[in-house]
């Protein structure tokens, strides 16, 4: 495989969960591509799927959706899951087609998507305060994925392989500090931890989910150097999802904006970043006045203003567009019928009725 053909292929996805308030579509027919080193950038707001999506990717989002199935106050949804019904019915779980290195990763079995994971493709998880154990050593931690996939691995070329990847990211002290539990970490210290536990195995790709949400503007930039870093010297592609548009113009070349499950617009990072086309992304960049942002308008005089409304329920989505009840320019059509994924320029796809009509203010 070669720099530049797909490494993971998403197609038609649908990850819906059960929950009190009914089903929620997490992802709703979703189709991605992932090329071969390359960065690409999964951005929006928060609770538009783009974990879910992650967690579809790695095999886990079967057991995330079976546990909310078992607290489920619905028979229904529940017998939906447990038999696996068919057909046109929605029903909790995964459904679509996602191919990684030509595998097709939803019909592989339990044992085999282990061996994958980890090994061939890794995640750095949201969440600092609950993605380490406190109760072992960041060094056992670390080592973790190596020991799962080399049982016969020696102890002092484990202790040797964990003392590498610690320094490679670039923790200070790494070699006297592995003993220690996860409590005398700071936020940033532990989400460098968590990327050495990703490479630690040698994937070929790694997603990294929300990697500098719960950090202060300084560790966030030390973090995206060390992410930048691990994708110029490893060559791994890397999936790194944000909410924050201008962590996804630091480092990504391609970038797909998601909303209500849905992708509404994908395609190069000068493009999106420079020509919007979708009223969505268009308020997105408008609303995070960064200095990669600046730079990326290119000579433009971009105002900051923010997107009216609320996100949507995913168990109640609106007919049509999902972002229609907070779009300016929406018009009967746009609550009617969703729309068709279009390219609109090579690569540049959009899901707007409106899009020939829209330009950027």
């Amino acid at each position: 495989m070669t720099k530049g053909d797909p490494i993971l292929i998403i197609e038609n996805l649908k990850a819906y969960y059960p929950s009190n308030k009914g089903l929620i579509r997490a992802v709703d027919d979703v189709s991605l591509t992932v090329k071969e080193g390359e960065c690409l950038g999964l951005l929006g707001e928060s609770g538009s799927g783009k974990t879910s999506m992650a967690l579809s990717i790695i095999g886990l989002f079967e057991k995330v959706a079976r546990f909310a199935a078992g607290a489920s106050n619905d028979p229904n949804l529940r017998k939906a899951f447990d038999k696996g019904l068919d057909g046109e019915i929605d029903r909790p779980g995964i459904r679509g087609k996602i191919t990684f290195r030509g595998k097709e990763l939803t019909r592989l079995p339990q044992e085999e998507l282990v061996k994958i994971r980890g090994r061939e493709i890794s995640m750095i998880p949201q969440g600092l305060g609950h993605a380490l154990n406190p109760q072992h050593s960041i060094g056992h931690q670390t080592a973790e994925p190596i020991e799962v996939h080399e049982e016969d691995i020696r102890l002092i070329e484990l202790k040797k392989k964990v003392l590498e990847y610690l320094g490679i990211v670039q923790l200070a002290d790494a070699g006297i500090r592995f003993v220690l539990d996860p409590g005398c970490f700071s936020g940033g210290e532990s989400q460098r931890i968590l990327i050495a536990m990703a490479l630690i195995a040698g994937p070929y790709m790694v997603i990294a989910d929300e990697p500098t949400s719960a950090l202060d503007v300084t560790m966030q930039r030390q973090i995206l150097n060390v992410l930048r870093m691990i994708k110029e010297e490893f060559d791994v592609s890397l999936l790194l999802i944000s909410h924050d548009a201008g962590v996804i113009a630091e480092l990504a070349d391609r970038v797909a904006v998601m909303y209500g499950g849905k992708i509404l617009e994908s395609g190069p990072a000068v493009q999106m970043f420079h020509n919007p086309r979708h009223p969505y992304t268009m308020g997105l960049m408008s609303s995070f006045p960064t200095i990669a942002m600046m730079q990326m308008k290119a000579g433009k005089r971009p105002r900051l203003r923010g997107i009216p409304g609320d996100p949507p329920d995913l168990a109640c989505l609106p007919t049509g567009c999902p972002f229609h009840p907070r779009c300016q320019y929406a018009i009967d059509i746009c609550k009617e019928q969703v729309p068709e994924d279009r390219e609109v320029e090579p690569d540049h796809w959009i899901r707007c009725h409106r899009w020939s009509e829209i330009s950027e203010e």
